[in-house]
């Protein structure tokens, strides 16, 4: 695999990675409301789920997914339950009294980018269109798209979280700050029904 194809696989990361998804607003709703050292942990923990994500793709699972069926039916309502409790949580942090909540913890992390609709397309999309016509043995195809994957998103979920505590410093802690919030967290779920439609 050369660089005339690793650079496209590098823009794909980059423009995937870094747009509005179920990932990217619950790190930016994290850091408005309790601080990147908050958002961090929850971020390692996704990636690690973005790992199992991708390495399932590359090994066969992708296959099941594309075609359909009762699997995918079951996934999409896993993944919409889990991001309803998802927006919750992050509206929870911001109207109920420091303290009164749990934060956001690392297991939670773990399921943001398995039952995410937007990850298992891009992962899809990524790995047929960059790695299922190259000379490289699977195992390699793998790592190459767990890592660029994995490279991209802690990049650009840290740079949603330090977006969101611009935001806090910006709004500070008070009605406009929970305006914010419920909003981000409306819009997860907006992302993430919208992504089951693709």
């Amino acid at each position: 695999m050369d660089i005339s194809a690793v650079a496209p696989f590098a823009l794909f990361v980059a423009v995937m990675t870094g747009t509005p998804g179920p990932g990217n607003l619950t790190f930016m709703a994290i850091g408005a409301t309790a601080g990147y050292r908050t958002a961090l942990p929850v971020i390692i923990a996704s990636q690690i789920g973005s790992l199992a994500l991708n390495l399932s793709v590359a090994f066969g699972l992708g296959q099941i997914m594309a075609g359909g069926g009762l699997v995918v039916t079951i996934f999409k309502a896993l993944s919409m339950a889990y991001m309803t409790y998802l927006a919750w949580r992050i509206i929870s942090l911001s109207i109920k009294p420091k303290g009164d909540v749990r934060l956001p913890s690392f297991w939670e992390g773990l399921l943001i980018h398995p039952l995410s609709p937007k990850t298992w397309a891009m992962s899809l999309v990524a790995f047929t269109t960059f790695f299922a016509g190259n000379d490289l043995g699977l195992v390699e195809n793998a790592a190459l798209l767990s890592g660029g994957f994995i490279l991209g998103g802690t990049i650009c979920h840290s740079l949603w979280a330090l977006l969101g505590v611009s935001i806090l410093a910006v709004l500070g802690e008070g009605a406009l700050l929970r305006a914010t919030t419920v909003t981000m967290a409306i819009g997860m779920l907006a992302a993430t029904a919208w992504a089951m439609l693709l």
